[in-house]
Parts: C-alpha cells; sequence; structure tokens
C-alpha cells in the first residue's frame, strides 16, 4: 500500500507484436485504394495531348477530329484538273492548308491558298467552331481585296459552310455584315444574308481524276444583296474534303466559275510528296 492508501498492482503489457497485424491492415487498406484510383484512371482515359479539358484536341491546329473530316489537314496539298476524265500536268489548280494563324480579335483560323500555275488566286481563312466549318475571310491579292464577315457589334464571326454531320437537304443561312476592304485598307461594311444549301450530288459530280466518289454533298452558295466573289458550288466528301470547286476565284460581279477536280492529294514536306510546289506536282 502507497502513501495514499491504495493498493499497488501490477500492469500488464501487450506484446508488440500486435503492431505487425496493423501495419499489415494498413498496408492492405491502402494497396486496395492506390487499385481503385489506378483502374478509374484506366476507365476515364487520359487527355489527349494538346487537348484542353471539356474541348477538342488542338495539337494539330484547331480541332483534330474535326479537320480530318473536312479534310483541312496542315500542309496537305489538294490538286485539281478542269477535265473530270483526266489529269493535268501542271495541274489547273492547287489548294494548300496552312498552318493556323490568328487574325484581329485572336480569332484562330486554318488559311487555305488556291493557286494557278504558281500564283496566288485566293485565300480562305476557315475557323472551326463547335465543330463547324466557318468561313471567316476570302482575300484575292491579285487586287489587293478581301471580304471579312462580322457580327453586329463588328467582330469577326464568319459565315457557315458545314457540320461534321451534315446532310443533303439542309441550309445555313448566316446574317451578317460583309467587310469589303480595298488595297487601302479602309472597308465599306454591308448587310449581308449568306446562304448555303447542301444537296446529293450526281455520280458525275462525284467522279474525278482521282476516284470515283460513292457519297457526298453538294454545296450551293447564294449571297445578298451584293455577292461577294463566294462560290457558286462545291463537292465535300467527308475524311476527304472538296473534291470539285467551282469559283471565280474574283471579286468581280458576274465573274465567271470553272470547275474543277480533285486529281492529286500531297502532304507536302513528306517523301510521297514528290517534287514541286503545290499547283505544280506531277499527276
Amino acid at each position: 500500500m502507497n502513501s495514499l492508501g491504495v493498493l499497488p498492482h501490477k500492469i500488464r503489457r501487450r506484446p508488440l507484436s500486435g503492431l505487425g497485424s496493423a501495419r499489415e491492415l494498413l498496408d492492405g487498406r491502402v494497396m486496395r485504394i492506390a487499385l481503385l484510383l489506378s483502374s478509374l484512371v484506366i476507365a476515364c482515359g487520359t487527355t489527349p495531348s494538346g487537348a484542353v479539358d471539356g474541348g477538342p484536341d488542338t495539337s494539330c491546329g484547331l480541332d483534330c477530329a474535326a479537320q480530318q473530316t473536312y479534310g483541312l489537314i496542315v500542309n496537305r496539298c489538294f490538286e485539281y484538273s478542269d477535265d473530270a476524265t483526266k489529269k493535268k500536268d501542271p495541274p489547273t489548280l492547287g489548294a494548300l492548308v496552312l498552318p493556323v494563324f490568328t487574325l484581329d480579335n485572336k480569332v484562330k483560323v486554318l488559311p487555305v491558298e488556291y493557286r494557278q500555275g504558281g500564283q496566288l488566286k485566293m485565300r480562305d481563312s476557315f475557323a472551326i467552331v463547335n465543330g463547324d466549318l466557318v468561313l471567316m475571310r476570302r482575300e484575292f491579292p491579285a487586287t489587293s481585296q478581301s471580304v471579312t464577315y462580322r457580327d453586329s457589334s463588328l467582330q469577326i464571326a464568319g459565315v457557315k459552310w458545314l457540320e461534321t454531320a451534315s446532310e443533303g437537304g439542309q441550309t445555313y443561312t448566316t446574317i451578317s455584315k460583309a467587310l469589303v476592304a480595298g488595297a487601302s485598307g479602309a472597308g465599306n461594311s454591308t448587310d449581308s444574308s449568306y446562304r448555303v444549301t447542301t444537296a446529293v450530288p450526281s455520280s458525275a459530280e462525284l467522279k474525278t481524276p482521282l476516284n470515283a466518289y460513292l457519297d457526298g454533298l453538294k454545296l450551293l452558295y447564294a449571297e445578298s444583296p451584293t455577292d461577294n466573289g463566294s462560290d457558286s458550288r462545291r463537292v465535300f466528301v467527308p475524311q476527304v474534303g472538296f473534291v470539285l470547286i467551282a469559283s471565280p476565284f474574283s471579286l468581280a460581279p458576274g465573274a465567271p466559275s470553272t470547275a474543277v477536280m480533285l486529281q492529286r492529294v500531297r502532304d507536302m514536306g513528306t517523301p510521297d510528296a514528290g517534287a514541286g510546289d503545290c499547283s505544280q506536282g506531277a499527276p
């Protein structure tokens, strides 16, 4: 008995071996959590390089999936013949997709340059907006003229051409302000109603020197009250691009359109591209 009148008692000490089983239990739980997390990563997948969470993969330009559908692959050259039955040497027209370029107001576009005999005839600046193909600006370098399609606040908004799931019998009408600029840089803005109507092309329109395609879409263009150098028609084949183009390549009113048909596709800078600039390659 101690001084407080309490009988002393023995303290029973548990062996330290119990810590081993607790540690094993903890390690097992950690391992199960790690396996669960790794399975979630595998199930959900990883974000593609260049993709923004919830947005398209931009590693190849603007929207890799949409670009593949529309054929807008950077440095891809499309060469055309004005004869649906045979290839021309040199080609009648070449269309080259250029790397991403930024217009004013930070609008990113993929320019496409159209050349005849090496001479630049026209440049289109395309954006991809929520998967849709939108023409923002068309330029005519020979006359230092351009038309840019803007909204009511004069911000570049463009005119809609296509959707990735477009079908025949659809109409896309864009109401905008067409700002036509000349060599001086001064512009004249007018109200514009730009209409693209899709239709099923004929077998003749799907036949080109490169291939006789089975499916596609014909695009018919109309702009009012003033036509600003719009195409008369195009034929589009998904995963290929435009296999027929009929355009005046001019801002001049009433300029005639001549149809050209696809004869070759080249990825410039690769061994298979061969020699010669786009529009000057051998068929």
